[in-house]
């Protein structure tokens, strides 16, 4: 197959750490063709066609990881597979993306599905489950912040809707002066919209990332926040620790997956804490790397599995349309 991965720039990658560089090892090992691009190079043609300018990559060993070839300007429907693995922050030239994306020629295989990826917002989407969420409230109101807080006994989390990685999560506590300040500049007064949940203590323990692949659960990594720290994101310290779902988190699993499936979600990673889901990542999900060295498995072959089944699928006539 001809896989074309739309990702940052590949030197921006973690060789150690990065999904996505697991994806296209693993799409190399089977014989595919890896081919990727800049999330800025995708346009549409005069004739109606998606194109990039996409450059054939090689995996190599050691450092440099890749090899890149000279870019061309290609239609994505002459693809088997078309993966949007840009990270986030989700804005407005994301949708854009999307939107162009969801114009590919079939059988095409594009993961995750266009439509899915602009219908389930990151922050948003978990709160169609409210029996599976923290108690919360979203709004760019101060004042609606700040009864919100007196009502939870003045403990509270907020985080931006357009966030990502832990970026502009406060943990607002009862006795913190700077609450109202903190409100105002996290809302830039009242411009900005935020979510707020009640705390959930348990973060303490971890923040646990587990992954879902066609809705199912495939694996799990506890995320441990430092002692001084709210968050428990990798990239601002947290530590990975191995772990194992409970059955109260496969109970929101099997909540969610036919949402997933409906969607077009071949891949995705959900956040829990303690009993209660508190995200929906399906951008460009990340944890199969540290979830591989805790476990000694390879989460990337389910996730080839998953998408060489639908693209076989999709060019034997059993899907139609451009997305997952």
């Amino acid at each position: 197959m001809r896989h074309a991965f739309i990702v940052d720039p590949l030197a921006s990658l973690s060789v150690g750490q990065d999904t996505t560089i697991a994806f296209m090892r693993e799409a190399q090992r089977r014989g595919h063709e890896i081919h990727t691009c800049g999330v800025g190079s995708v346009a549409v043609s005069p004739g109606g066609r998606t194109t990039a300018r996409l450059a054939p990559t090689r995996m190599l060993e050691g450092d440099p990881w890749y090899a890149a070839e000279m870019e061309v300007e290609l239609p994505l429907d002459e693809f088997d597979v078309v993966w949007m693995r840009k990270d986030p922050p989700y804005d407005l030239d994301y949708i854009y993306v999307t939107h162009l994306l969801s114009l590919v020629h079939p059988p095409t295989l594009v993961v995750n599905d266009p439509r899915g990826l602009r219908e389930v917002d990151e922050k948003l989407y978990a709160l169609r489950f409210p029996e599976l969420c923290p108690e919360t409230l979203v709004t760019r109101s101060i004042e609606k912040l700040m009864e919100f807080r007196e009502k939870l006994g003045g403990e509270m989390i907020i985080k931006p809707l357009g966030g990502c990685g832990g970026e502009g999560v406060f943990h607002l506590s009862p006795d913190d002066r700077n609450v109202r300040a903190i409100l105002e500049m996290a809302t830039e007064h009242g411009l900005r919209y935020q979510l707020a949940q009640r705390y959930v203590p348990e973060i303490r323990e971890g923040d646990k990332r587990i992954i879902l692949v066609e809705g199912e659960p495939i694996g799990a990594v506890l995320r441990v926040p430092l002692h001084w720290e709210s968050r428990a994101n990798f990239h601002v310290g947290g530590r990975a620790q191995q772990t194992e779902l409970t059955p109260r988190e496969r109970e929101i699993c099997d909540s969610i997956r036919p949402a997933l499936v409906r969607e077009g979600i071949v891949f995705a990673g959900i956040d829990v804490i303690g009993d209660w889901l508190t995200e929906i990542n399906v951008t460009s999900p990340t944890g199969i790397r540290e979830i591989n060295e805790l476990d000694g498995t390879a989460l990337e072959m389910n996730v080839l599995d998953a998408v060489e089944r639908r693209a076989d699928a999709r060019r034997s006539g059993g899907g139609a349309g451009g997305a997952a």
